[in-house]
């Protein structure tokens, strides 16, 4: 039987490629979207562009003004510290709850994507985007073992938000041997069915990540001062 192909109005199809686009980086922080040009690009009319930008405003990721158009939200350390403040918390409770769900087959799945990330860790060229899909593959195969599927949405949702930040985190030295070292303990207290100690252990390497990335953002904002 022939699958069913599956459709992609201009609509989703601009909002996939503008969303990529700001969460890689292309489109920088604080930097005004020209619609005409994006539609241009696109193939596009401007209608699409402009359903594409509201539901990027509606994620956090775009800043819609009454004057000046639409601006890549920017990035603040008051915008890392609020993104953080609640994903240590929601995914606190999910490392505890997934634990107590935990299996020895979820145990060979989780070890299989840390060898999947050491793999790409030491390769000769530095592949960010494979990089942080492992991650993310990882992180989110633990918080969807707590079955709770509103805790799971809103994570998610956090997550795309707080993409911006991570990738400024691959690029400091030795941070990914860091995390997969910390990702391996994580799933070794699991398996021991430690919940709140895996709970705690998760919120720490979540702080760590926002530690260093505050750190560099203000080296880089001393920068472009002097």
């Amino acid at each position: 039987m022939s699958r069913i192909p599956t459709f992609v109005t201009a609509s989703e199809h601009v909002y996939s490629v503008l969303k990529q686009w700001v969460l890689s980086g292309e489109l920088a922080p604080g930097e005004k979207i020209d619609q005409d040009a994006v539609a241009a690009r696109l193939g596009v009319s401007k209608m699409p562009v402009r359903s594409a930008l509201d539901k990027l405003a509606a994620q956090d990721l775009v800043l819609l003004h009454s004057h000046r158009g639409v601006t890549v939200t920017p990035l603040s350390a008051q915008h890392l510290e609020d993104i953080y403040l609640v994903r240590c918390n929601l995914e606190g409770l999910a490392v505890q709850l997934a634990t107590e769900q935990l299996t020895p087959e979820d145990v060979t799945l989780l070890n299989g994507m840390i060898q999947k990330q050491e793999e790409l860790a030491y390769q000769e060229s530095l592949d960010t985007e494979a990089i942080l899909a492992a991650n993310r593959e990882f992180h989110m195969f633990i918080y969807g073992l707590a079955q709770r599927p509103v805790l799971m949405s809103i994570i998610e949702r956090l997550w795309e938000q707080s993409e911006r930040y991570r990738r400024i985190l691959l690029i400091q030295p030795g941070m990914v041997d860091g995390s997969l070292n910390e990702h391996r303990h994580l799933v070794e207290l699991m398996t021991r069915k430690e919940a709140e100690e895996a709970s705690r252990f998760l919120v720490e390497h979540n702080r760590k990540t926002q530690k260093v990335v505050l750190s560099v953002m203000q080296n880089n904002e001393n920068s472009e001062e002097r």
